[in-house]
């Protein structure tokens, strides 16, 4: 359950006897219409139809309590509630496979509008202010942060959800963790791959306490692939392949397995088992055909590569092939036409394009004696 939904599951009125109070000694001009009695009535309103989640009509009503009451603690709890409605909506619509009423761009610039709000009252001189309701304020400051964090994520937004996630400034030992983890998942989406590093060693002690326990929270699996990623990357091979047989030995049901096996095949090529790798490679292409493509492209190029560094540019050729069909669309595409021209330069021939049924050579000749290899 995402902190929106728990956000959106509770209830606007808890404040409200406090607000009451504050509207009426920092409220502006209350004597225009309509009277302060309405206006509370119109947020009542608002509180009910978001308690039936009718989500048009709460974010409609919390709009019109923020414009009648515009620089209050009144205005701030509408529109804090009114952003949760908002991205209640666009969650809906993504489930429904449907196009939101709000985009990211428009929900982005209600959230920076509440900022300023929110911390142009704060920083006011001129109004009275409670403690519990400065503390309540900070809250909802960072509750709005982290819906942002969250929407900027899956929006694959990855340089605004680290700017965001500096900006958090209260965590408890949960959230501290799901934000690390959710910072690694950007530095490696942007290649950033010192900075995950860094992030992995970070987290390192925390991992260990884990593994201890029996069995290790999910989370860890996860953290774990990408502990070995980010080590083959940075061709640290050996603790590439610790951590490959790590996460092999804590979780025998493996959910990335075919990541997993990508990570160790590309460790063994760089020691030269060249058939070991194929392998273990072929086994991913035969066992997980509703992989991504990206990964199914990785793989074909990698078995291109092995057979490359052993100067089989038939074999090569052919897989390079492979790799132009499953990714034809992708940033695979150009650089596996250069290495086809590559391989048939090197060749010292023209290598005929191969049928489909003699694509997969490559693969199936190595499959002749596969081991059945352990998850």
């Amino acid at each position: 359950m995402t902190l929106a939904w728990q956000l959106a599951m509770s209830r606007p009125t808890r404040h409200l006897t406090l607000l009451l109070f504050l509207v009426g000694t920092s409220g502006g001009s209350l004597a225009q219409n309509p009277s302060q009695e309405e206006v509370l009535d119109l947020y009542r309103a608002a509180s009910d139809a978001y308690a039936h989640q009718d989500w048009d009509l709460a974010s409609e009503r919390f709009r019109q309590v923020a414009h009648l009451r515009p620089a209050t603690p009144l205005a701030m709890e509408a529109g804090f509630y009114d952003l949760l409605a908002m991205h209640r909506r666009m969650q809906i619509a993504t489930l429904r496979v449907a196009s939101p009423s709000e985009t990211p761009d428009k929900f982005a610039q209600a959230c920076s509008d509440w900022h300023c709000l929110a911390s142009s009252w704060m920083q006011s001189q001129a109004i009275t202010k409670t403690p519990s309701y400065l503390e309540t304020l900070r809250g909802r400051i960072d509750s709005v942060l982290r819906i942002e964090i969250e929407q900027a994520f899956a929006s694959r937004s990855y340089r605004q959800t680290l700017s965001l996630l500096n900006q958090i400034q209260r965590q408890t030992a949960s959230e501290s963790l799901e934000l690390e983890l959710l910072g690694l998942e950007c530095f490696v989406q942007l290649q950033r791959w010192t900075d995950a590093e860094n992030s992995v060693q970070s987290l390192q002690l925390r991992v260990e306490e884990e593994l201890a326990q029996s069995p290790p929270p999910d989370w860890i699996e996860r953290f774990l692939l990408r502990q070995a990623e980010v080590a083959m990357v940075l061709a640290k091979w050996k603790d590439a392949e610790s951590t490959v047989w790590k996460i092999r030995t804590h979780f025998p049901e493996c959910k990335v397995s075919a990541q997993v096996d990508y990570v160790l095949a590309r460790c063994w090529i760089h020691e030269a088992k060249f058939e070991q790798a194929r392998q273990l490679l072929a086994s991913i292409l035969e066992s997980h055909r509703d992989t991504t493509v990206d990964l199914q492209a990785k793989t074909w190029w990698t078995l291109a590569e092995s057979y490359l560094m052993q100067r089989n540019y038939h074999e090569a050729h052919a897989c390079y092939e492979q790799v132009l069909k499953v990714a034809v669309d992708s940033k695979w595409a150009e650089l596996a036409q250069r290495q086809m021209a590559m391989c048939r330069e090197a060749s010292g021939s023209s290598i005929a394009d191969r049928s489909d049924a003699n694509n997969s050579a490559a693969v199936r000749s190595t499959q002749k004696q596969m081991p059945k290899q352990s998850r």
